[in-house]
């Protein structure tokens, strides 16, 4: 009897000294309460641009080796967005293109035969010309002396040098500036009408403009 009450204490002894295995519970983390962190997401105060909070649910496992970052307070690198930027200013508007001028088409002066002398109406002509020229002041002009086909070749060049010459001195004598002019002659050698019928000759006795448009 005494041999079985001593085996029976030693038994209670074996079981009192083997604790037992615990349990393994979710912490509910509100031991977290005085470090300042929330159930809901937090703004960190100590400028590191993240959010804090605590758990709300235990992990699936047993070890809670599941949403692992969800055990504790979760730093999350969270970066609050920068504010738009303003819109962008409204360029100006495209500068208007420039027109370019076009050279003006004058009247040509016409000659008597064998002449090179300005006729009045030959005068209305380059005075409109003259007019264009103090209107820009830039541009320049070429005066251009023709004839017939009546005559040798080497008399007509200088009849048609002696045309545009006229020309230029009346030019002169208004008020255009001579470096701004320059005449040469092509004889008979530019028609602008075949030189076939006396009306078509007298179209040839002519003097011609052409405008250099300036800056």
């Amino acid at each position: 009897m005494k041999k079985l009450i001593t085996l029976t204490m030693i038994g209670l002894l074996v079981l009192v000294a083997v604790p037992a295995k615990a349990a393994k519970v979710w912490d509910d983390m509100s031991w977290w309460g005085n470090t300042g962190a929330t159930p809901e997401p937090v703004a960190d105060s100590q400028g590191r641009s993240g959010y804090w909070w605590w758990p709300k649910e235990a992990a699936s496992n047993n070890n809670d080796s599941e949403l692992w970052g969800n055990r504790g307070i979760v730093y999350s690198q969270w970066q609050k967005p920068a504010p738009p930027a303003p819109p962008a200013p409204t360029p100006p508007p495209p500068a208007p293109p420039v027109q370019k001028r076009t050279a003006p088409v004058f009247n040509h002066v016409l000659f008597d035969f064998d002449k090179a002398i300005l006729k009045p109406e030959g005068k209305a002509v380059v005075d409109e010309v003259i007019a264009y020229m103090k209107k820009y002041p830039t541009d320049k002009i070429t005066i251009e002396g023709h004839c017939c086909n009546i005559g040798t070749d080497e008399y007509n060049m200088g009849l048609g040098q002696r045309r545009a010459d006229a020309v230029k001195k009346y030019m002169v004598e208004n008020g255009i500036d001579a470096g701004r002019i320059t005449t040469i002659s092509y004889g008979e050698s530019r028609p602008a009408v075949p030189n076939d019928t006396p009306a078509n000759r007298k179209l040839n006795r002519r003097a011609v403009f052409v405008i250099t448009i300036g800056n």
